[in-house]
């Protein structure tokens, strides 16, 4: 999986440093498309200069993505002015944007200029990645590829997801005549994945790091497959190779595979001693997504070691943490968790409000699946809260669509 991952990055780190504008069409599934989304917030984080957004949520029609996509920007807005240093009022997203009775292109489209007016003047590329987590039937004919035909300002850079087994707009980006559209095929299918692993792992030619990354990877199998032993071994082994290498992040990571074995052992107390060892180390860095997934498997374990106040604190950093990285949909889970643990200790009314918070966040996020089960959340507890808490709730259910 490793080599093949590698060799994405670098295309997509050349893809956007090059100094020709242009889509790169990416073929892969569900899961794949993940992988996706996490190397371009790894390049995120080490640029300094270019802005990059990503859209995954799930939609049943191309429109209703484009809802989602013009939520997000509108929600992100405000993290966005951070992120670039600028202290201006940003302006409302241009009516076009909201337009349901426009072509999905235009509005799509609209938003990329309106957010390319938020940038500061000088050598800054947006990467603009629709990357739907389920593919709506109608993504390629309204969405994608009208965007390929489309003239886009230099600056973008625009990532579209296409279906690898049943590829549509990816077999036109092949025959583009021109280098403004590549075209690049994920597969990252578990058998092959795993002999690659067992490939660079016992190849004595293999690079170090490159050997150690493929143990991991092989570590991650050895756990899914209930192979614990085998699982930790390896996990403290590339613990310690990346202490002596003073890789804090991996490092980190590691002992968080560690801290995973020992909860699926059930020995929680264990578990969460390492996820804090895993934590001093992924703190220490800037490698907030690294932070991020360790602080909520912490948060989980305290959760169910019925440390509650401890769980709502990792759960509330976990928040702060997603909102920096522009994780809207991460923060609505984590939301639905801090309510569970305000309810647990006794606090109905302030569960209630935290949970309707995050009811209208999915609203807006199109997020629908996270949405009902925040909702059936708060009619568990409506007889306890307020009147005027019911009544917030019952604001968020008429807004709910049928």
């Amino acid at each position: 999986m490793q080599p093949v991952l590698t060799e994405l990055e670098l295309l997509l780190a050349a893809f956007v440093e090059r100094d020709l504008g242009g889509a790169l069409v990416v073929a892969c599934d569900d899961v794949e498309a993940l992988h996706v989304a996490e190397i371009l917030a790894h390049l995120d984080e080490r640029s300094e200069s270019d802005v990059f957004l990503t859209f995954a949520a799930r939609a049943r029609t191309a429109a209703a993505f484009v809802d989602a996509v013009a939520e997000s920007v509108a929600l992100q807005q405000a993290e966005l002015a951070q992120q670039l240093g600028t202290d201006a009022v940003l302006p409302d997203l241009p009516a076009l944007t909201r337009a349901v009775a426009a072509p999905p292109v235009q509005r799509m489209r609209a938003l990329v200029e309106h957010v390319l007016g938020l940038l500061p003047s000088g050598d800054h590329r947006l990467v603009w990645s629709l990357l739907p987590a389920d593919l709506p039937p109608d993504f390629s004919v309204e969405l994608a590829e009208p965007l390929l035909r489309t003239v886009l300002d230099a600056h973008v850079r625009l990532v579209l997801r296409d279906d690898r087994t049943a590829p549509q707009v990816f077999e036109s980006a092949q025959s583009w005549p021109d280098e403004h559209v590549l075209a690049y095929s994920l597969d990252l299918s578990l058998t092959d994945a795993a002999a690659a692993a067992v490939a660079i792992a016992r190849d004595p030619d293999a690079p170090a790091g490159a050997k150690i990354q493929a143990l991991m990877e092989l570590a991650h199998l050895d756990l899914g497959h209930g192979r614990h032993r085998d699982a930790e071994h390896k996990f403290r082994g590339c613990a310690q190779f990346y202490a002596w290498t003073h890789d804090d992040p991996m490092e980190a990571l590691a002992l968080a595979g560690v801290a995973e074995v020992q909860r699926a052992d059930g020995d929680l107390p264990t578990a969460r001693a390492t996820y804090e060892a895993a934590l001093l180390k992924a703190a220490a860095t800037q490698a907030f997504p690294v932070t991020l997934q360790i602080v909520i498997a912490l948060a989980d374990t305290c959760f169910a070691l019925e440390a509650l106040a401890d769980a709502e604190g990792y759960y509330r950093l976990a928040d702060a943490i997603a909102d920096k990285l522009l994780r809207p949909h991460i923060r609505a889970d984590v939301q639905e968790s801090i309510g569970e643990c305000r309810l647990a200790q006794g606090a109905e009314a302030e569960a209630a409000r935290i949970w309707i918070g995050a009811a209208e966040l999915c609203r807006a996020l199109d997020y629908p699946k996270r949405r009902q089960s925040v909702l059936r959340r708060l009619a568990a507890c409506r007889a306890t809260i307020c009147p005027e808490e019911q009544d917030a709730d019952a604001r968020v259910r008429e807004a709910e669509p049928c």
